[in-house]
């Protein structure tokens, strides 16, 4: 199956088992149980976050049920979801009063969302997504440093030199990356903008999804940040993301200072510590 129209059928499925109020809701436990179908040997619930946590994969119900469907082939994988459609269709019929059924489902709700809660309470180590265009191979290696810094402070980076080899998919690779991080590093250079304005190669696929995702979450926009390698912001960032403050890493005088700053915005960290407040003074009365 065509990637993208695989992607549209998958958001479909999504947004049908995914209505909080509704009995088509599928926790992780009841999709789990609907794979165990196909394939009585997969990993159960308990099983299968355990191994995500300790991989530091994404608990993201939209990102597991993803990755699994994508391991089947096209035909099982089909006969997957027409069964979790007839699970979905079956249940939205039932009498509106509460069925053990319900309860049961109810209460692996709760405990996949505390369970989420838990994990994500032990986690220090922030994840982030670079994205960059290979521009040559001193923008590539000032890149990888940039890389080798952040993981010295802590963070878990995610680039496509550390994860890809010969064999793997590129969109796939993309796609997972952008949506686990916590945050989104995008690397600014005019060759980056121009492939990103032609909507060409893996920049210009990597801009699509993260424009997409930014647009709909505007105001509250946190993470995603934008980095100014080189040239200007007119020269070098596309224009709806003028919009947003980037942080200069052009004079590289000031790169030690910018290695802190960038790291500092990946922990939610303010650049500059507000100063508590005092007391009114007396002159002010």
């Amino acid at each position: 199956m065509d990637k993208f129209n695989w992607i549209r059928k998958y958001n479909d499925l999504f947004e049908t088992i995914n209505q909080q109020n509704s009995e088509a809701y599928f926790s992780g436990p009841r999709f789990l149980g609907i794979i165990r179908e196909f394939d009585e040997t997969y990993a159960d619930y308990q099983q299968f976050i355990a191994y995500r946590n300790e991989k530091g994969l994404s608990t993201s119900r939209k990102t597991y049920f993803f990755d699994i469907l994508s391991q089947f082939q096209d035909d099982v994988r089909d006969k997957i979801i027409e069964r979790i459609y007839e699970v979905a269709n079956k249940a939205e019929k039932k009498p509106i009063e509460k069925t053990v059924e319900k309860e049961v489902s109810e209460l692996a709700i709760k405990i996949e969302k505390e369970e989420k809660i838990s994990s994500s309470e032990v986690i220090e180590n922030p994840s982030v997504f670079i994205s960059y265009s290979w521009d040559n191979e001193e923008h590539k290696n000032w890149v990888l440093n940039l890389a080798k810094r952040l993981r010295e402070n802590g963070i878990e980076v995610i680039l496509d030199r550390y994860e890809l080899q010969g064999g793997k998919n590129i969109a796939h690779f993309m796609d997972r990356a952008l949506e686990n991080a916590d945050k989104v590093l995008v690397i600014f250079t005019p060759n980056y903008k121009l492939k990103a304005d032609k909507r060409e190669g893996g920049v210009g696929y990597e801009y699509s999804i993260l424009n997409n995702d930014i647009y709909k979450n505007i105001a509250g926009n946190s993470k995603y940040i934008p980095v100014l390698k080189s040239g200007t912001m007119e020269t070098s960032v596309p224009a709806f993301i003028q919009q947003f403050i980037a942080i200069d890493v052009r004079d590289d005088a000031q790169y030690e200072q910018k290695v802190r700053e960038i790291t500092l915005t990946l922990y939610d960290k303010p650049i500059i510590k507000k100063p508590g407040i005092g007391k009114k003074p007396r002159w002010a009365e």
